[in-house]
């Protein structure tokens, strides 16, 4: 049989009725299942990434708590606030792994573009308040 003339097409999807242009058959299976496996190196990297989100709201879940122990440096009201905040980044540093490394790993999985995000514009939004808020604790700290 030539090339074209009926068969299955190696190039147009796996061979084996899950064709990579037939959304109707992914439709059925959970997200993880769907499209084509991908390079095992980038997901290996699409996971080191989410474990770097995680490692990062780790640590502003660590840093709330010992800003809430920094007894002699501020009022409590200060604190309290502080630590609040920092534990609403690492709630919100969360979620946003977990939504780019899964949104990522779908996107590799049908052969799209990986994209771009304005995540990096509002983390960077939230460190600058994250440093108006250490710049009033110290302000008002007691000496």
């Amino acid at each position: 049989m030539a090339a074209g003339e009926g068969g299955p097409d190696p190039a147009a999807g796996h061979g084996d009725g899950r064709d990579a242009g037939r959304d109707s058959v992914d439709d059925d299976r959970p997200w993880w299942e769907q499209g084509e496996e991908p390079d095992y190196r980038a997901t290996l990297a699409n996971e080191r990434t989410f474990l770097a989100w995680s490692r990062t709201a780790l640590a502003l879940l660590a840093g709330s708590l010992a800003v809430l122990q920094l007894v002699h440096v501020a009022p409590f009201e200060l604190r309290l606030a502080l630590a609040c905040y920092l534990i609403a980044i690492s709630v919100g540093v969360t979620l946003t792994g977990y939504y780019q490394w899964r949104s990522r790993q779908q996107r590799m999985r049908h052969r799209r573009p990986l994209g771009h995000t304005s995540v990096h514009a509002l983390l960077g939004t939230a460190v600058l308040l994250l440093a108006g808020l250490v710049c009033a604790v110290a302000a008002f700290s007691q000496h």
